[in-house]
């Protein structure tokens, strides 16, 4: 269920919805906001290499035979920003090559990729947003807790759902590309006209992947492509303190898990009024027509309609709280970021929807903008964005999800603190078609059965010296899957890393994960330690 914003700039999108497009709100991020680019402008390209010694006191991940291995991890990569009048560009490449000294079943490549990129074919009329993301993901459910993946200290920051220490049998890659050329035009304080068309493409794979994107080559794949278009206009000043704004949407979808093909039309206008500078009321009204594959087959033809109310009570925050009826129920909606001081911000965010696994894969992607760090955010409030299953795991088939997030961060001299929750639900409204491929150990969830993972996640940063900083985190999930029982796990990680040079670190750090399930054979524990350096040039 969608209430974007009256602005023209900012269609909005959110996780369960793929079907509305977000390149507007990329194009406003990324020229007006927090966008890193390099000094001056022009281009920026950094390669760089890591080498890590891992010591696992369990690489198979099992309960009683344990079996210890030292792991010798490289990431070679690159970092290409670009600001220039006609682009702006922000890319980070690392793939882990992973070796086993005693299990050498167990070696592996993780693709590491993050990258938007906006180009102004014309100015202030036609532009190309492309953007790419890919990294490794937990399986099963219960694996919440893992943070954070593997990542060179001097490297891009990949926020990934995190697999370090999780064998092959535990992990998938996953992979999303999207390509949306559109068309922008202001007719003077009449309105805007928008017009654009986006392909994305989404695949996770059990097993080792040579090529980051489009082109999966782990031996157990699935994959969807998704062909979508827009058309908008939305009033401008002359209709003040009215916005009205009209949407037309259509995507179809098509690939071998999940639901197979779907299609998704979405009529909608809406209207609101500006009350004064903090404050707008708006209502919306329209038509849905949606249409899933799976056993059974989904349907849903519908009105579409909505209330709710936008908050601006100052420049740097904004909230949008919302009730509606979309996806064939009636739900609650928000979406809001507060800055509490200059140092301090707070956002939350709740959405509903209809989804596969790889159509909620491509709503990450679509929110994705990155900070001045090259982390994954959130374009809507500003939070850390963990591009991934999240707790509840690879499932296949067709589920009604809810999502609620929370994240508060702050920031001194020295010291950085984040705090994160996030709650998913998904019921299952359709199983996969006869043949699609099931990530191994993990039962295929069946039609009525649910999923609800709950996870807490704090992290402190700590610049000791110039040279010297600290970092530790500690996490803990909750989950009650159908197919697989309760489960819990805990993980608590510490590190230090020392400049050597302005391009040479040197980092040494501990992690701990632990997770208890009723399904016999999938508790287990492990401890980590991790000696690396790396090199920029």
């Amino acid at each position: 269920m969608a209430f974007p914003a009256v602005d023209a700039t900012s269609p909005g999108i959110t996780l369960a919805e793929p079907d509305v497009d977000q390149s507007d709100l990329r194009h406003q991020l990324q020229q007006h906001s927090g966008f890193a680019a390099p000094a001056g402008g022009g281009w920026t390209f950094v390669p760089q290499v890591s080498l890590q010694e891992i010591f696992n006191d369990n690489v198979l991940n099992t309960t009683d035979d344990r079996r210890w291995d030292f792991i010798t991890v490289l990431t070679p990569g690159f970092t290409l920003q670009g600001d220039l009048p006609n682009a702006q560009v922000q890319f980070s490449y690392g793939p882990a090559l992973q070796g086993y000294a005693r299990t050498p079943s167990q070696n592996q490549i993780t693709q590491q990729l993050l990258g938007t990129a906006l180009f102004t074919l014309m100015p202030e009329e036609l532009f190309l947003d492309v953007r790419a993301a890919a990294g490794g993901a937990p399986v099963g459910g219960g694996f919440g807790a893992l943070q954070p993946g593997l990542t060179p200290s001097l490297g891009p920051q990949f926020n990934g759902v995190g697999t370090t220490g999780l064998s092959k049998q535990n992990q998938v890659q996953t992979s999303s590309l999207s390509i949306s050329p559109y068309w922008l035009h202001r007719f003077g304080d009449t309105g805007t006209a928008k017009i654009g068309y986006q392909l994305n493409q989404s695949s996770y794979s059990q097993g080792n992947t040579f090529i980051p994107l489009l082109f999966p080559t782990g031996h157990d794949t699935v994959h969807n492509l998704t062909n979508e278009g827009v058309a908008q206009f939305e009033t401008g000043d002359r209709f003040a303190p009215f916005r009205n704004l009209t949407t037309l949407n259509a995507s179809t979808s098509n690939g071998n898990g999940g639901t197979g093909s779907s299609t998704q039309y979405l009529m909608l206008n809406r209207l609101g009024y500006l009350v004064d500078r903090g404050l707008m009321v708006f209502g919306e009204l329209g038509y849905e027509s949606l249409s899933f594959g799976g056993l059974p087959p989904t349907r849903i033809n519908d009105a579409v309609w909505g209330v709710g109310v936008t908050l601006t009570p100052n420049p740097d925050s904004q909230i949008t709280i919302g009730y509606g009826h979309r996806y064939g129920e009636n739900n609650v909606q928000l979406n809001g970021s507060y800055a509490l001081t200059a140092r301090t911000r707070i956002s939350a965010s709740y959405v509903t929807g209809l989804q596969t696994d790889l159509q909620g894969l491509a709503g990450q992607l679509d929110l994705a903008a990155l900070d001045s760090t090259g982390r994954a955010i959130d374009s809507q409030t500003g939070a850390p964005l963990f591009i991934g299953t999240g707790g509840v795991g690879v499932q296949t088939g067709l589920f009604r999800v809810k999502s609620f997030t929370f994240s508060a961060s702050t920031i001194w001299d020295r010291d950085q603190v984040s705090l994160s929750l996030q709650f998913s639900d998904q019921k299952t409204i359709a199983t996969a078609p006869p043949g699609t491929f099931i990530p191994l150990g993990f039962p295929a969830p069946t039609v009525g059965s649910s999923s609800q993972s709950t996870t807490g996640f704090v992290s402190w940063l700590h610049q000791i010296s110039d040279d010297l900083t600290m970092s530790s985190s500690a996490s803990y999930s909750t989950g009650n899957f159908s197919t697989s029982g309760n489960q819990q796990s805990l993980s608590a990680s510490v590190g230090m890393q020392y400049l050597i040079s302005q391009t040479v670190a040197v980092n040494v750090s501990y992690s701990f994960f632990d997770r208890i399930s009723s399904t016999p054979g999938f508790s287990f524990y492990q401890n980590l330690v991790m000696l690396g350096i790396s090199k920029q040039f």
